[in-house]
This record gives C-alpha cells, sequence and structure tokens, in this order.
C-alpha cells in the first residue's frame, strides 16, 4: 500500500486532483478583492503568466479555459496511459494534504517567518488568498516549467545523465525562484551590498531548492499546498 500511495499520489492526475480546490479559492479570492476598496493585488506568479497570454493578443478568460481543459484532456490521457485507471482513492488525498502540511512545517522550521511570496496588504483574508495563489502559480511557473525546460536543455546541450540534469535544473531553478522575489524593488540591486538582502536570498535560494527536490520526488501537489501552507504558517506568526 505504501509504494502505491507513493506512486499513485506524485501522479499528474492526484496533483490536478488536490490542487483544483485550492485553484477555485484562488481565482474566487481575487474576484472578491477585485470589490474590496484598497488596490487590487494578485499573485506576482498570477500576473507573470497573465501579462503573457496579454502580450500574445488573447483573451485571458477564455484562453485560461481553454489551457485548463487541454491540460485536464492530457493528464486523463497520461493516466489512464500508465496507470490503466482513472479510479482515485479518497484516503490517498487526505494522505497527500497531511503530509504537505508536514512539509510545510520543516520548511518553516528551516526558514523562519520569511515570507515566499509578496505581500502588499496587511489584510489577513488577502493574504491567505494570496499565499493559495503562491503554492499554484509560482510552483507551476519555477517547478514544473522551469525545471522541465533546464533538464531538457541540460540534456541536449551537454548530453547530462538523469541525476546530473536533475540537480542543474534544481540548482538553476532555485536561483530563479529567488530573484523573482526581488524584482521591482530596489533591494534587487543590492543583493552584493546588504547583508540584509544577501540573507534573504540566501533563504529562498534553500527554501527554492527544497521545494524544487520536493516536486522532482513528490509532484507538483504535494510541493504546491507545501508552499501554500508555508506562507500561510507565517502570515499567523505576525
Amino acid at each position: 500500500m505504501v509504494k502505491d500511495y507513493f506512486r499513485k499520489s506524485s501522479s499528474p492526475l492526484y496533483s490536478f486532483i488536490i490542487t483544483l480546490p485550492i485553484f477555485l479559492a484562488y481565482e474566487l479570492g481575487i474576484f472578491w478583492m477585485r470589490n474590496i476598496e484598497f488596490t487590487y493585488i494578485q499573485n506576482g506568479a498570477d500576473v507573470l503568466i497573465e501579462q503573457a497570454l496579454l502580450g500574445l493578443g488573447f483573451d485571458v478568460i477564455y484562453v485560461s479555459s481553454i489551457i485548463f481543459l487541454f491540460v485536464l484532456s492530457v493528464i486523463i490521457y497520461y493516466q489512464k496511459h500508465h496507470f490503466n485507471s482513472l479510479s482515485i482513492s479518497r484516503p490517498y488525498l487526505g494522505i497527500m494534504f497531511l503530509e504537505s502540511i508536514v512539509y510545510a512545517g520543516i520548511l518553516f522550521f528551516l526558514m523562519g517567518n520569511l515570507y515566499l511570496m509578496d505581500v502588499s496588504t496587511n489584510d489577513l483574508y488577502c493574504n491567505i488568498i494570496l499565499s493559495l495563489g503562491a503554492g499554484i502559480y509560482e510552483e507551476l511557473i519555477f517547478r514544473v516549467l522551469l525545471i522541465y525546460l533546464f533538464y531538457k536543455s541540460m540534456e541536449f546541450l551537454f548530453r547530462s545523465g538523469k541525476f546530473s540534469a536533475n540537480f542543474y535544473a534544481v540548482i538553476f531553478s532555485a536561483i530563479l525562484f529567488s530573484l523573482f522575489h526581488f524584482i521591482g524593488e530596489e533591494s534587487f540591486l543590492s543583493i552584493l551590498d546588504s547583508p540584509e538582502v544577501q540573507y534573504a536570498f540566501a533563504a529562498r535560494f534553500i527554501a527554492g531548492i527544497f521545494l524544487a527536490f520536493l516536486y522532482v520526488q513528490r509532484g507538483f501537489g504535494i510541493t504546491a499546498i507545501t508552499h501554500s501552507f508555508y506562507d500561510i504558517f507565517v502570515i499567523f506568526t505576525y
């Protein structure tokens, strides 16, 4: 049963199912935040994806729906092809959720109360909503997309083996993940000068390695929830 759990819980279908409620909660939360009085904000990685789609001339709402359906179709095909079944074990989903909370606790122990997301408001509910989005969208960009691209690049350019390609993909994605949190800030230019900023960069780099390793071993779903709950843990320590 243990082997079956670790195999299935890292699959795209289980990742999709366990992150779907978080994705919907974030999108509904963002819809609610549009109607409150202070400046409307989004998770930075979410904005990055949205601006890329707008830059290509697409309507974000319709494109997002098409991408959602396309991804779902690919996941169902993959699951059927590799597992010969689309059945879902509800206990596995519960264990995945608990496993993610444990990893979030470990990350919190390593990192302390340093945010992995951009905080633009002191409102508790808004920060929780943004935490959910950080887990989904930042893991989508820095783990799912970048690790894949770096991995394939190392294989193609340097004929790296699986271990070496994964190793460098984890390192490079962690560096970009840390740098991403300084974009648009004056501190972005002072990484080499300020000890405080250097500490924040190093801490986020370590978090990037932790989350990248977790993604490689346990898949997107558990990694995304771990990231979200870490940010939520930090919120309640303030």
